[in-house]
């Protein structure tokens, strides 16, 4: 009896600790993978600045033995290991600006990207989710089905093509340039988004439609009405809060196809830029980030998932 008790209490402690680790353990496997295919398939950066004209024989040589660049792969991986823990993600092999720089410059427009593309994806997606799942006009029900379902199967980058047509019949031929607006890639990543979170909402109230509670609050009389339908969202807020965690991760993979379409400033240009060049300080600095960031959002949906489900929360 005892050894049960001292299990159930040190849970919650044994719980945030391994996933902590395993978030850790992402991340790390993130950025060595990212470090080995990079020095792997696209070879050494500093040729790919002299065969480019930019930088002399000598001062490449200098700058391969300042990068550490000549050293054995394993011993770059172990210096880079070092420079990571310390927080120097390194210089801009084109430009020489500072990492930190430049990932600075460049986040606030991805994350206005990113922001109004969550005003629109979860409005959205709860609209859809909740008529798909709970509407009592069947012909609406089906719409709303059909609607999250393109949203959920078409790429993100044919529909920022589709948008842009659209906008170039609506403006002539002018038009058909990438817009430097926000409107337009906020909501083809909005509803791109907004397609996995409206069939999980309609997941979740076809499951509890014909639940005990349900039918037995409906026998009491009442209605289908949004007191109703509360009740049976209730007991998805879990899944739906760890589905939000993950368009929210989403919305950032996405910014990386927009701003590529659209033409837009952001963290996602400079990473595939970065990727094409062979910078690879940028590339391995946006990687790692990416995962600490999605690590985050897993830790923010854990949270409000257990919130919303008291039984998550494991023993008082």
């Amino acid at each position: 009896m005892v050894p049960l008790l001292n299990r159930s209490s040190a849970s919650p402690v044994s719980s945030t600790t391994r996933r902590l680790l395993d978030g850790l353990l992402t991340a790390w496997a993130a950025v060595s993978l990212t470090f080995f295919a990079l020095r792997l398939s696209a070879g050494d950066p500093v040729a790919a600045l002299l065969s480019n004209g930019l930088t002399t024989s000598q001062q490449a040589e200098q700058l391969r033995h300042r990068l550490g660049y000549d050293l054995p792969l394993l011993q770059q991986y172990v210096h880079y290991l070092g420079r990571l823990a310390r927080g120097d993600l390194g210089v801009s092999l084109y430009s020489g600006q500072p990492v930190t720089e430049l990932i600075g410059s460049a986040l606030p427009s991805t994350l206005r990207l990113a922001g109004s593309s969550l005003l629109i994806a979860f409005p959205l997606g709860a609209v859809l989710g909740g008529v798909a799942g709970w509407g009592s006009r069947p012909v609406l029900r089906r719409l709303a089905g059909t609607l999250a379902s393109l949203a959920t199967s078409l790429p993100v980058a044919a529909t920022g093509v589709i948008g842009l047509l659209f906008m170039g019949r609506l403006g002539g031929a002018d038009s058909l340039a990438p817009q430097p607006g926000l409107w337009l890639p906020a909501t083809v990543l909005g509803w791109a988004a907004a397609g996995p979170f409206a069939r999980a909402v309609q997941a979740g109230l076809q499951s509890t439609r014909r639940s005990p509670f349900i039918l037995a609050a409906r026998a009491r009389g009442l209605r289908q009405n949004g007191r109703l339908l509360w009740h049976a969202v209730r007991p998805t807020l879990p899944a739906i809060a760890s589905l939000l965690a993950v368009e929210v991760a989403f919305l950032f993979a996405g910014t990386v196809v927009i701003e590529t379409v659209f033409s837009r400033p952001g963290l996602g240009r400079i990473l595939v830029r970065s990727i094409l060049q062979g910078d690879f300080p940028i590339a391995q600095a946006l990687v790692g980030m990416s995962a600490l960031f999605y690590l985050a959002t897993q830790v923010v949906a854990d949270s409000l998932a257990r919130s919303a489900d008291p039984r998550l929360r494991g023993p008082a």
